[in-house]
């Protein structure tokens, strides 16, 4: 039985980054082992969907080559899942029958896609013709359902179903997208941004439902045909996809014994509740919040590989802007927009800008002198300003419009001046 000084669970984005800022660590640790459940080493599942409509090539989603891992004293397993960590003689057992010790162990476990209770059987498997939109597996599903099949139903507004909607698309299906919120993108976006993209993306053939949810499948001959929606509407599908968002991948853990929530609990320095296993990524939970974007798992990246090399580094989560690109829209939003919508009383007001024709929107919303929130729709070039005032919570006194604009000079963009001046009504 062999013994690395590190071993890392989970071969995704989280840990491809780790290993990416390790390495360039001049105290690295000089065995590692990484243990994958798919039988390709890391990619970039945000391309998945310019993979599916064929607008990339698969290699365009390669984090690594084959040859990296071996240059860089890694041993690499996949298709290998581990199933049991045992804690006391520092061991990690995989489903084939591997074991290794470990001096430090990191968990990037991520997180599973959520499934109604009509998609799967009482083993809780997938019934036919359902899938979700996560992992190459799911890709390879829904190229063969593109040439195949015609009818595809997608279940989620976020950002994953309009990809996967728009994918389908492209590959000559007839879509039809079910959102049970009131609009799409409903944390990223408000109502008005929301109401461009479903135009815009309508336009080009994708049947949207929002206030939606399926109610039952219907099979004939074991094959799917139809979904039935609570309103009654019956929808031709001959496959279901599922992006109904994620939920951390705990069960390692917890059957670890390790402190779980709604992810794994870690402090700071992004250790778990045993000071030999640290965590990152979708599967953790710090001070109460999770993490599905990819700049704060990068971050995570970058101060656990100092920590794991001797450092005394800390994780912040901090409110950067999540910007978007919808098959060539370019969305961005920073602040908690769900929240800011939902309660107008927990802020001053808003200012906003609106150009229809050219599909332009902007919105901010305030709390006296200080930026809450911002949604930027077809033009997202002020993305960066404004989000660096709402993190840093640079107070501006100028005139609203003309921040909204983009048409502040530099001296006066992120300064807080010492009289407030006339603002613009919000």
């Amino acid at each position: 039985m062999t013994e690395a000084e590190l071993i890392i669970i989970g071969n995704g984005m989280a840990c491809q980054r780790l290993l990416a800022e390790l390495v360039q660590q001049p105290n690295r640790p000089t065995k590692i082992v990484v243990f994958g459940a798919e039988s390709k080493p890391a990619y970039n599942r945000v391309l998945l969907s310019g993979l599916l409509s064929n607008e990339l090539p698969d290699s365009a989603a390669e984090l690594a080559k084959p040859d990296w891992y071996a240059k860089h004293n890694i041993e690499l397993i996949c298709d290998d899942a581990v199933v049991l960590i045992d804690r006391e003689r520092r061991l990690v057992v995989s489903r084939h029958g591997r074991y290794r010790r470990y001096q430090q162990l990191v968990l990037a476990c991520g997180a599973l896609p959520l499934t109604p209770g009509y998609a799967e059987d009482d083993s809780k498997h997938l019934l036919p013709g359902i899938c979700h939109f996560r992992n190459w597996q799911d890709l390879a599903m829904l190229r063969l359902a593109g040439q195949q099949l015609q009818h595809a139903v997608v279940v989620g507004g976020g950002f994953l179903g309009l990809e996967a909607a728009e994918g389908l698309r492209k590959l000559g299906m007839q879509v039809n997208l079910l959102q049970r919120s009131a609009y799409l993108l409903n944390r990223q976006l408000d109502a008005t941004a929301a109401g461009l993209l479903q135009q815009q993306l309508s336009a080009r053939g994708l049947s949207i439902f929002t206030n939606s949810e399926i109610d039952r499948l219907h099979y004939k001959h074991g094959q799917l045909q139809a979904v039935r929606l609570h309103s009654g509407q019956p929808l031709k599908a001959d496959i279901v996809v599922l992006a109904l968002g994620i939920t951390p991948n705990i069960s390692l853990a917890q059957q670890a014994g390790l402190t779980v929530n709604r992810g794994i609990v870690v402090n700071a320095n992004l250790q778990s509740s045993d000071s030999a296993i640290y965590a990152l990524g979708e599967c953790i939970e710090l001070n109460g919040e999770t993490f599905g974007l990819v700049a704060p798992v990068n971050a995570q990246a970058k101060q656990l590989a100092q920590t794991l090399c001797g450092e005394d580094t800390a994780y912040y989560s901090e409110n950067t802007a999540t910007q978007l690109k919808i098959s060539g829209i370019s969305l961005s939003s920073c602040g908690d927009i769900a929240a800011l919508c939902a309660n107008a009383d927990n802020v001053d007001g808003s200012t906003e800008y609106l150009d229809a024709e050219r599909f332009e929107y902007r919105r901010l919303w305030w709390r006296g002198p200080y930026l809450a929130g911002a949604v930027l729709y077809g033009d997202t070039r002020l993305s960066p300003q404004l989000s660096q005032m709402i993190q840093q919570q640079q107070p501006y006194y100028g005139y609203r419009s003309s921040l909204l604009l983009g048409l502040i000079d530099n001296a006066e963009k992120l300064t807080a001046v010492s009289q407030p001046q006339q603002q613009d009504a919000a």
